[in-house]
């Protein structure tokens, strides 16, 4: 959570947040589906942050992993108070029932692959380029586990 003040350069990193953060917020959307409850989009990845699920460098925009998730089963932890599992599916997997999907598009641009994260029902991008030029190379597929008994 944002302890007393915001942090200095919160407009860079919401501006950046803008481009780059399409899986950790594709994970809040899965964690307001799982749990029906509201989640504040900017306390959750600024936790994020801080508890070091998401790679984010405060003092280089330019850093090309910002917004990297390092423990999406973590930051679904953080969100819901629920273990999980997250693992990486082949284009062309049928989820099972539990299963809460992530699509990754990509596409070529001047020989560099772009991604993004949508999910079926959520997009973070209304018009997203790659998701109109590319095509899904794989899932991501999130999965609350069974309480233990």
């Amino acid at each position: 959570m944002i302890k007393e003040r915001l942090p200095n350069g919160i407009q860079d990193l919401l501006a950046e947040a803008g481009e780059s953060a399409c899986y950790a917020l594709c994970l809040i959307d899965v964690a307001v589906e799982f749990s029906q409850k509201h989640i504040d989009v900017v306390s959750a990845i600024i936790s994020g942050i801080e508890r070091g699920y998401i790679h984010y460098d405060w003092d280089n925009r330019e850093d090309e992993d910002n917004f990297f998730v390092i423990a999406p089963e973590s930051f679904l932890r953080m969100l819901t108070g629920k273990q999980w599992t997250v693992t990486k599916q082949k284009f062309g997997y049928v989820p099972r029932t539990g299963d809460y999907k992530i699509n990754r598009w990509e596409r070529t641009s001047t020989g560099k692959v772009i991604g993004h994260f949508q999910r079926d029902d959520f997009d973070p991008l209304a018009n997203s380029v790659t998701v109109r030029r590319g095509h899904i190379v794989s899932y991501r597929i999130c999965r609350a586990k069974e309480e233990q008994a």
